[in-house]
């Protein structure tokens, strides 16, 4: 679970960052990928669900969504999709009926790439996301508005557009 625990430790110091603390402040969770478990400390600084993100950096949204997935909190998972999830294709039961066939998810993301195109951003990244002995391959899409008069915070946020991870 050594995935689990760079997500764990990278979304701290995402969250205390956002609370306007430095990630050093709380038991001095690391801001570069950690060798070693989190401590109890570090983890206690996590909320258990995780609502969507506002950052304005993709990565943190992602490592988020990863935090989301691996606690098996599906509403706030579904609700990094665009639309408050319904870009996703499913409803949240469908979502939840489909997701949480996983055991014990774990996801591995690595670094993503940005572009923009006609009056949006978008950042692809690698995911693996494991269960099990299973491993599945894929790429998360995200995408938000660049900063237009008359956006709403909905499409200003980053937001999964899609995926080719299928559980």
């Amino acid at each position: 679970m050594r995935s689990l625990a760079m997500i764990t430790l990278m979304a701290g110091a995402a969250l205390l960052t956002a609370c306007g603390q430095r990630a050093g402040d709380a038991a001095a969770a690391p801001t570069t990928t950690p060798t070693a478990a989190p401590t109890q400390s570090s983890l206690s600084v996590l909320p258990k669900a995780v609502p969507p993100s506002t950052s304005r950096d993709p990565q943190e949204v992602l490592l988020s969504w990863a935090k989301a997935v691996s606690i098996k909190d599906w509403p706030s998972a579904y609700g990094y999709w665009g639309d408050h999830g319904a870009a996703s294709g499913l409803t949240l039961d469908q979502f939840t009926a489909q997701w949480g066939r996983l055991g014990q998810p774990d996801l591995e993301i690595g670094k993503g790439r940005s572009e923009g195109a006609a009056g949006s951003s978008f950042y692809t990244a690698p995911v693996t996301l494991i269960d099990g002995g299973r491993r599945i391959k894929g790429e998360v899409v995200l995408r938000r508005v660049n900063d237009v008069d008359g956006a709403t915070p909905e499409q200003l946020r980053w937001h999964i557009e899609s995926t080719t991870l299928k559980p």
